[in-house]
């Protein structure tokens, strides 16, 4: 086999392959005998039927083969010869192709660049820890208040506090329903802080039978991937005001949390939890802290088709549900985020080839095997609630590579008070509502 490459533009190939006669003549005998063992023809004994006559039988299969099989067995060899890394699966043209000829065809393909990332050893990235306060572990506590307390019908507008019992769906522009969701039940309690902004306005003031519509731009760092960074529109339809009657902070609503434990032990307790939060939320911070001085310290083009294929499915995916996206919001709200990822994703593996980081079949199944001893559980378990393997063998190959970076880089602690309560705190209701999306 012989292979061309030619430039067609910055991050764009052409590859001219021809498949030699001979190599052609080796695929199409390993069929042909394949096919002799696979099938009996009239009056031959299984695998006695001559070349001829197998080639005759199954002429139109043969040709299909060349086409699905040997094509793409040659511009897999054309590219790893070459040393090409593909963003696309590309287009094959001008394939030419006769018994007993030479096959030949071009392969035009979108290409990632020829980067070799630069040195991270000692770089610089700062960590922002979130420090627990007394304040914080108060506000918990205050949750958890929430959590247990009694509640009564109120008929009066939401005030601090309130539960708002409502139903929740998503519109478009035009205020009808779109198209795949449904409408949720959902309780919001007002004022509180772990909702979004926009939540937290919506359930604030309303009555029961008072209708309001609201949009949501969810934070790219939202807790639900599928919403990270989207836009989103809803109506909200109160039923019930419901008031809630706090317990005090005393020995009988401890029992109530953390049975056989006094308000001591359960400030501990709630302050442990934060930390360990804390320290996680600092390690995602960190990684990405990271992520972000390597795209700065290694600029580099993108594939146009890295970012235009997942904008398109973005449109798609939004005509589908009925709502409207200009070019210009498309652009502004998605392409950001996309091509952060896309870079994201590129100068892991660049790294991850600088570091010698694979993933292979046997890591994920040792992988699964502590899981479930450090568990208690069987690997079966486990398996079932990882669910998609190569999603996880994905998160396994990520935290390798950040493990080696972060062995190299200079990592300088920021500290600073929590801006908001961690943890699973009351009222926190608004991803419930969005997961028919």
């Amino acid at each position: 086999m012989q292979s061309e490459v030619r430039d067609q533009g910055p991050l764009r190939k052409e590859l001219l392959i021809r498949v030699e006669a001979e190599e052609v003549a080796h695929f199409i005998d390993e069929l042909v005998g394949s096919y002799r063992q696979r099938y009996t023809l009239p009056g031959f004994r299984p695998g006695r039927a001559p070349d001829g006559l197998v080639k005759s039988r199954f002429q139109d299969e043969i040709e299909a083969a060349v086409h699905s099989e040997l094509v793409p067995r040659s511009i897999e060899k054309a590219l790893a010869e070459k040393r090409i890394h593909t963003a696309a699966p590309g287009d094959v043209v001008d394939l030419r192709y006769q018994p007993g000829e030479a096959l030949t065809f071009t392969f035009r393909v979108e290409v990632w660049p020829d980067l070799e990332i630069k040195p991270y050893e000692g770089l610089r990235v700062e960590r922002l820890v979130g420090e627990v306060t007394e304040e914080q572990v108060d506000r918990f506590l205050a949750d958890l208040r929430l959590q247990v307390a009694e509640e009564r019908r109120v008929e009066r507008a939401a005030e601090t506090g309130d539960v708002v019992a409502a139903e929740i769906e998503t519109i478009d522009a035009h205020g009808q329903r779109v198209r795949g969701t449904k409408k949720d039940k959902v309780t919001l309690v007002a004022g509180a802080e772990t909702l979004l902004p926009e939540f937290r306005e919506a359930a604030q003031g309303v009555a029961a039978g008072e209708t309001r519509e609201f949009s949501v731009t969810y934070p790219a760092d939202y807790h639900a991937e599928d919403l990270r960074g989207q836009l989103r529109r809803y109506r909200l339809r109160v039923q019930e005001i419901r008031e809630k009657k706090l317990p005090p902070l005393d020995d009988e609503f401890v029992q109530k949390v953390a049975p056989g434990s006094d308000l001591e032990a359960l400030r501990a307790r709630v302050r442990l939890r934060l930390e360990s939060e804390a320290r996680m939320a600092a390690r995602e911070r960190l990684e990405e802290a990271l992520v972000d001085r390597l795209i700065r310290e290694n600029p580099f083009d993108l594939p146009d088709v890295v970012v235009r294929a997942p904008l398109e499915r973005v449109r798609r995916r939004m005509a589908e549900e009925g709502r409207e996206v200009s070019e210009d919001d498309l652009q502004r709200l998605y392409r950001p985020q996309i091509e952060r990822l896309r870079r994201r994703d590129f100068l892991l593996g660049k790294a991850a080839e600088r570091e010698g980081i694979q993933v292979s079949e046997q890591d994920v199944e040792e992988e699964i095997g502590s899981m479930a001893r450090r568990e208690r559980r069987t690997v079966e378990e486990v398996r079932r609630d990882i669910g998609e393997i190569e999603r996880f063998r994905d998160f396994l190959f990520e935290r390798r590579v950040f493990e080696a970076l972060l062995a190299k880089v200079t990592v300088h602690d920021v500290r600073a008070p929590l801006a908001a309560p961690v943890g699973a705190a009351a009222g926190d209701s608004q991803g419930d509502s969005a997961k028919h999306e």
